[in-house]
Parts: structure tokens; sequence; C-alpha cells
């Protein structure tokens, strides 16, 4: 009687793992696949990507990218090597299997759209969270639209596209985006302020002081937070110390929230509140 056969178990085939993708522009170029930089070395492919990409699911005409690339006065080769490097583009999308499911270059009238998935764009997500933490703060939920405001600002690794600065549309967006951060980082501040963080502020205001002297913003706010922790006495003498310096470097007098600042002190105005405003 011979032996039955062994009979091996079926295992089931490894789930796919969902690949972690980001594009990030805040700050240089980082293009990275499950927390792995994916380097894209030539300059006018990353001008290229950096273009279509702050303008998201837009379509941008050759002449605008030509401009982009070569400024005023391109060579005759500009859109045959334009056409290249789209090519080139495409191919990089492919290798590192972004194509498909997280972008996709689409030729379209008069030039090129580049489809993202905008949960991968540091960009929007700044955006959503920028929006969504304004909207807490409306509701008078302070302790949630603070920490919307700290997800957003943790977002960004350096000044705006810092390494691809050259153009005029990427100049205009990065300075757009480093002034909403810093817009959305006084907001945070005020929130926190609300939510009685005084004394926590004081060393971060001072830090950002430090990298930014005559901020009037962070100044006024320095001063509200010393004198809601009980030193009064510092506020003032901080106000005429930095009064002399717009004085003496600028030539001017302090602005209206530094001097409302200074009056609340000087009034003992413990329920004060500043209030960033969106850059123009």
């Amino acid at each position: 009687m011979t032996a039955p056969a062994l009979v091996r178990p079926i295992t089931a085939p490894e789930p796919i793992r969902p690949r972690r993708v980001a594009l990030r522009l805040l700050g240089p170029l980082e293009i990275s696949v499950d927390s792995v930089e994916v380097p894209l070395p030539q300059r006018k492919l990353r001008q290229l990507l950096a273009t279509l990409l702050v303008r998201p699911n837009a379509i941008a005409s050759t002449e605008v990218l030509i401009r982009e690339l070569w400024g005023d006065r391109p060579p005759a080769t500009a859109l045959a090597a334009l056409r290249v490097y789209v090519s080139q583009l495409r191919k990089f999308f492919v290798r590192h299997g972004l194509d498909g499911r997280w972008c996709t270059l689409r030729t379209r009238a008069p030039g090129y759209q580049l489809q993202v998935n905008d949960g991968i764009l540091d960009m929007v997500c700044f955006d959503r969270l920028r929006v969504l933490a304004a909207e807490s703060a409306g509701a008078g939920r302070y302790e949630l639209a603070s920490r919307q405001y700290r997800e957003a600002l943790a977002l960004r690794r350096g000044p705006t596209l810092e390494d691809l600065r050259e153009s005029p549309a990427l100049a205009g967006a990065a300075l757009q985006y480093d002034e909403a951060w810093m817009t959305a980082l006084t907001r945070r501040i005020d929130l926190d302020l609300l939510l009685g963080r005084h004394a926590e502020l004081v060393g971060e205001l001072r830090r950002l002081l430090a990298e930014d002297p005559l901020n009037e913003a962070y100044c006024a706010r320095l001063m509200v937070a010393l004198h809601r922790g009980g030193r009064s006495g510092a506020a003032l003498v901080f106000y005429r110390r930095i009064r002399e310096q717009l004085i003496e470097e600028l030539g001017i007098e302090p602005g209206l929230e530094l001097r409302l600042a200074h009056q609340a002190v000087l009034a003992d105005d413990a329920d004060f509140q500043l209030e960033a405003r969106d850059s123009a």
C-alpha cells in the first residue's frame, strides 16, 4: 500500500503594499517613493516638472514653458528641445512607477497638462490644511485649528523652490507660498496666545526674531506674550529697543500692530488679541 502524497497548503499571495509617493515644492524640489528620494538631476527637467506642478492639472502652453525654461531669448531649437524634455519626463514617471495612478503628463493643446493626484503634492496639502485651520478657528475650535496649522507648517522644508527660482512663474509661486507660510505661522501663534501658551511662545518668538529681527508681527506678539506672562516691564523695554532700531535702520516709526501691542501693555489689557492678515 503506497503512502498518500503530501499535499502542500496553498498560501495566499502577499498583498501588494500601496506605494507612498510625495512631490514636494515647499523647499527644494523633491520626489520621493516609499520615503526614498528619487533623483531627477537634469536641471531643465526639474524646471519643467516644477513649472507644471505649480499649476497642477492646468494646461501650460508651449510658449509659457519655453519662456520658463529659456527666458525671453530662447534658442531656435527650443520647441524641439521641450518635446525631448517632455518625453524624458514621461519616461522618468514610468521608470519609477509614478505614471497613471499618481501623475500623468498629457499633450493638451496648446501645450501640456500634468494631472496629479493632489494628495501627493505638498502645496495642495498645505492649502487644504490652511483652509481647515481657518474654518476650525472661525468655529471657536482653537486647539484643533492650532494643530492643523502646525501640520501645515511642518510641510515646509525650507524656502519654497529654493533651487529653482530663476523663472518668473517659479519665483512668483515661491514668494506666494513663503508669504502664506509666514501668515499661517503668525495665525498659529495667535491661536496659542488665545490658548494661554504665552510662556512657551516667548522662546519661540525670540528664536524667530533672531532670524528676522525687525519683523513687526513677531515683535508685537512677543510683547503680548511677555505681558501675559507678568513681564510687562520687559515688554516695554523691548518696544523701546525695537522702535529705536526701526528709526535708526529703516527711518520709520513702528507700524499699527506694534503700536497697538504697546498701548495694550501700557493699559494692562490682558485680553488684547492680535489678528494676522493675509499678505497682499
